[in-house]
């Protein structure tokens, strides 16, 4: 099958970046049965993810907001549906310990900072390095991995670290491309039963590179 742009789909699998919301963790996964409620997702990572996940879909420079409702071996269901919540009810995050090596520029202005990034939550980080008092409130910070920059604003400042507020690029819903919709009709008409032709393992192909 011939691709266009950066969408590379091999044996109806898309490549998708899956960034688990709680801790900024990022790894790559293959994405299959895809469609605007949702999707599963393959990889030996998958019993990692928290609840959260952002998906970034080959082709795409946004992520799609969604949570996983299921496991099956190397594989988790992941809902696009958006949860239902009680009125006037905020739900209390949590602060995880991490470690994340970072590049921190200002969104305005060509000054970069390296940094880690110690604690994490849904919503925001804390980032820690000398230098951050040069940065410009609004910021982009580079997640290893994820290959696009995350606005952000910085909150709070003091003695080498920053509170932060994340503005992920989210998507309200998966963008569909001609190819992906290709893919999923193959899926549709590569379950018929072939009486002689031995059905092919499944292959993917990366679109963002090492």
């Amino acid at each position: 099958m011939s691709t266009t742009g950066a969408v590379r789909i091999a044996e109806n699998c898309v490549t998708a970046l899956v960034v688990d919301l709680a801790d900024m963790s990022c790894f790559e996964a293959s994405a299959i049965d895809l469609n605007d409620t949702g999707c599963w997702i393959v990889s030996d990572k998958v019993d990692l993810l928290k609840k959260e996940v952002g998906l970034r879909l080959a082709g795409t420079d946004k992520l799609v907001r969604g949570t996983v409702t299921a496991y099956a071996d190397n594989e988790a269901r992941v809902s696009f549906l958006a949860e239902d919540q009680a009125t006037g009810e905020k739900r209390r995050e949590v602060r995880r310990s991490v470690w994340i090596g970072t590049v921190v520029s200002g969104k305005t202005s060509p000054f970069i900072v390296k940094c880690r990034i110690i604690d994490a939550s849904r919503s925001g980080c804390r980032l820690e390095a000398d230098g951050l008092d040069r940065l410009p409130q609004d910021i982009e910070i580079s997640i290893p991995g994820l290959g696009m920059p995350i606005a952000a604003k910085i909150i709070w400042r003091k003695n080498g670290q920053a509170g932060v507020r994340l503005n992920w690029p989210f998507d309200p819903a998966p963008v569909l491309t001609p190819e992906m919709v290709t893919a999923m009709l193959d899926r549709e008409q590569e379950r018929q039963p072939r009486e002689e032709e031995p059905k092919k393992p499944r292959k993917r192909i990366s679109a963002f590179g090492s």
